[in-house]
């Protein structure tokens, strides 16, 4: 059944002089839209179709290109991502002949070189209970009816008190197994619940693992206080497990002594928790806990904590008031008025200073690299450098690329995207990385300068996926199956597009995102985050974080993503009406751009474009998905994707620059006018470049550092992107909070091929009466007429933006191609 097809193979077609061969059999015999992901180990991976057909299954051909590859990874997907046949990545060692091939079965984990060693006898999968009296689980191949009735649990080994019921086929079918249901009878004693094995006839048992049983309020915790508590005279640990039999802390005599310490047993209390007091000062003390669960030893650093080593396998006991700085004690962070005052400059730590000569070396790339101040040699601020450079350009706040602990224990260029441990700060940003105080204190005195110079500061954060799965997850080994979602067969989901998905919808991970939130608000004086794929979240997640938030402080400011990594939207754009919360506006993005990164122009970018989308975006997306202004971002670029330079270079390259200038101008022109909050992307003041990479996340230092030398060669962009800044933060006519304002007060002009509007100022407070904005997306000028009723003072043209008259205007005025005109009449 399992045969050989190298001899088969046309090489011509291959095209490479070694190939492997992937065989995959499922045994319910779909194969629609089931594909292999292949890359060389030095090499982008590629997807290549199931094309060949043997009475095994289908089989894809993997050219080797690479001479010098030993080995080839695969995953088996379906589709664009939207699942996988098995969670981890599996590499193939190439054999020294031309031809190495392998043959996988839907579902395991093995991949078999042998075609005799291949088992498809029926096999139970897995089997979970997600409600103490449900219970569900996968079977390679359907059942017969004897099996069906003789499905009996077993507790600890031994029948017991509980009866199968109901044992019927579900539609939700995986990877080619057959899901079955059933109830149980009586309701699974919460003592018994990480006891229960599934028992078929003919079948080898399954452990049944509690999923979302553990929703059941016998093992709620929601009023705990997790994590290790500490006094200089002793240290309370606390975690929730409530299917361990046993669980301890693993003290080390140092941080990094190979042999285990000091083992202390943790007691057992109600609802799933575990709790030891140790005496002792133990700051500094390294430690991991010890769980014993489902049969299994297993050790996790402490997900709960708040210091690590690096590598984040160790987590440490810390006196969180020794990593104060001086003058953090009685700080008040920077205030808002109101949401839409903010205007967000998105930066990475290590890039922000990394190739800035004015930073000394020690802190060049680290957390103290964000607060050097560079005025430079010029007074009109185009060479300021580091902080003053944020102080000049007149943003409110950093947005911060995600500097939670991402276990980067090799030192790699990372965009932090890839979270270990979410209440420690990454070690990679400090001085002094083995010194589990040095990340948190260093942290605490970037923020403090930053709030003393009056800028806010917005954690990226991304709760949505960790960055490892399974025995290597501390999350998975302390609650085995609970963390993360999982289809009905036990596989891993993949809303997030990086293989696991954080499972928000269960109230004690749920728990664990507001715990996080709230410690990094109180501890850091975090003023705001920028939620990862929140689309990935659960609505009830997103306004428990933003209820809870905004009572702790009431001008914080929340944003995030409202999509995901290719799995189902949970939270999309309308989801946020009525919160304190923003979503990015991609329709104006995209108004704006034409498309990320491909050939598409759009209004900022080329002639046309879709004028009623960015009128739709001027007016805080309020007849779009926003029931207010201040629940959109308006942005024209991220770090994610092509720079906007890129973007104009790509699709607009053989135009002059000096009219990819204007282009980008334009596009920064209408985010900073537009209502709602304003978001930049970091460089993009001075036209940011990263040579054309559109994901940059490994690329280094060469690619991704701020170019400070590049700010001079710009600086007539920079100058016209600070000066509409200072626009916007000193006339509230561009920051309205409330949709009848913004429709009572902004009126759109009929200007054919120019989008226009007035915004009667007078009515909100500011100190310009009437003022009239207009934009040409088009290569060619255009007259633009005014309203009538007097002389206009003109503040922003082709060339210059402010608040400084440019010149009086009255009838009509020019607006050169790809401009825009901003004008006010007291």
């Amino acid at each position: 059944m399992a045969k050989s097809v190298a001899g088969d193979l046309r090489w011509d077609a291959i095209g490479a002089d070694r190939a492997v061969v992937v065989h995959y059999h499922r045994p319910d015999g779909d194969y629609d839209r089931w594909n292999l992901w292949a890359w060389d180990e030095s090499a982008e991976g590629r997807a290549i179709a199931f094309e060949g057909q043997t009475d095994f299954g289908r089989y894809a051909v993997v050219p080797v290109r690479s001479a010098d590859t030993d080995r080839v990874g695969t995953i088996i997907r379906r589709g664009e991502w939207e699942a996988k046949d098995h969670d981890a990545d599996r590499f193939i060692d190439l054999a020294d002949r031309r031809v190495t091939e392998v043959w996988a079965v839907s579902g395991s984990s093995m991949l078999y070189t042998t075609p005799s060693a291949i088992d498809l006898s029926p096999k139970l999968v897995a089997a979970f209970l997600d409600a103490r009296d449900r219970i569900a689980f996968a079977v390679t191949a359907r059942l017969s009816d004897a099996q069906r009735r003789g499905a009996a649990v077993l507790v600890r080994g031994e029948p017991g008190p509980y009866t199968v019921r109901h044992v019927r086929p579900t539609t939700d079918a995986a990877a080619g197994r057959v899901i079955y249901a059933a109830s149980l009878s009586p309701a699974v004693a919460p003592e018994d619940i990480a006891h229960i094995t599934l028992a078929v006839p003919d079948l080898k048992p399954a452990i049944a693992y509690a999923r979302d049983a553990l929703n059941d309020p016998a093992f709620l915790a929601l009023d705990a206080k997790l994590g290790p508590h500490y006094t200089p005279q002793a240290t309370t640990f606390r975690t929730w497990s409530p299917v361990a039999d046993s669980a301890e802390v693993i003290l080390y005599d140092t941080p990094t002594a190979a042999a285990l310490g000091r083992v202390v047993t943790m007691q057992r209390g109600q609802r799933g928790l575990w709790e030891a007091t140790v005496e002792g000062d133990l700051h500094g003390t390294a430690y991991q806990l010890r769980f014993h669960s489902y049969g299994k030893s297993r050790i996790a650093a402490d997900i709960h904590a708040f210091a690590a080593m690096p590598g984040s396998e160790r987590t440490v006991v810390i006196d969180l008031d020794r990593t104060d700085p001086e003058g953090w004690a009685g700080a008040t962070p920077p205030r808002l008025a109101q949401p839409t005052d903010e205007v967000i400059y998105e930066i990475h730590v290590r890039d922000f200073s990394v190739y800035n000569p004015a930073v000394p070396a020690e802190h060049r790339g680290k957390y103290l690299g964000l607060i050097h101040e560079d005025p430079g040699i010029s007074a009109d601020g185009i060479t300021a450098t580091g902080l003053s450079h944020l102080l000049d350009l007149g943003v409110t706040a950093v947005h911060l690329l995600p500097i939670h602990d991402f276990g980067n224990e090799r030192h790699d260029y990372n965009w932090g995207y890839w979270t270990s441990l979410f209440n420690v700060a990454e070690s990679d940003y400090a001085t002094q990385p083995n010194d589990p105080t040095s990340a948190p204190r260093e942290l605490k005195q970037a923020i403090l300068g930053l709030h003393n110079a009056g800028i806010r500061v917005i954690l990226d954060v991304v709760y949505n996926h960790t960055s490892s799965s399974g025995d290597y997850s501390p999350f998975h080994n302390t609650v085995p199956h609970y963390y993360f979602r999982t289809t009905a067969d036990g596989r891993l989901r993949n809303d997030a597009g990086v293989g696991n998905s954080v499972a928000d919808e269960r109230l004690m991970v749920r728990k664990y995102i507001l715990d996080s939130l709230e410690y990094w608000t109180r501890e850091y004086n975090i003023d705001g985050y920028r939620f990862d794929l929140v689309g990935t979240h659960t609505p009830e997640t997103v306004i428990a974080l933003a209820d809870m938030l905004t009572e702790i402080r009431p001008d914080i400011t929340l944003y995030g993503e409202p999509w995901t990594g290719g799995g189902p939207i949970q939270f999309g754009k309308g989801e946020q009406r009525g919160l304190r919360f923003a979503v990015f506006n991609d329709h104006l993005r995209n108004a704006v751009r034409g498309d990320l990164d491909g050939d598409g122009t759009g209004f900022g970018t080329g002639p046309g474009g879709d004028y009623d989308a960015v009128r739709r975006g001027v007016a805080g997306a309020i007849d779009d998905f926003a029931e207010e202004p201040i629940e959109t971002i308006n942005y024209v670029s991220a770090h994610d994707n092509l720079t906007y330079w890129d973007k104009l270079t790509r699709v607009a390259g053989h135009l002059p620059e000096s009219t990819r200038r204007d282009m980008h101008k334009l596009a920064h022109g209408v985010a900073l006018t537009s209502q709602g909050i304003t978001f930049i992307h970091g460089g993009a003041d001075y036209a940011r470049t990263k040579g054309g990479n559109h994901n940059s996340y490994n690329a280094g230092d060469d690619v991704n550092a701020f170019d400070w030398p590049r700010k001079a060669e710009y600086a007539d962009v920079y100058a016209y992107i600070r000066g509409l800044i200072k626009l916007r933060r000193e006339h509230p006519a561009f920051r309205m909070t409330d949709d009848a304002d913004v429709r009572r007060n902004l009126q759109f002009l009929n200007r054919p091929g120019m989008v226009a509007f007035t915004l009667d100022g007078g009515a909100v407070g500011d100190s310009w009466d009437t003022i009239v904005v207009a934009y040409s997306g088009e290569p060619h000028g255009q007259q633009f007429r005014l309203p009538a009723g007097g002389d206009w003072t003109q503040v922003v043209d082709a060339d210059t933006a402010g608040v400084v008259p440019i010149r009086q205007a009255r009838g009509t005025i020019t607006l050169p191609p790809y401009s825009m005109a901003v004008l006010y009449r007291d």
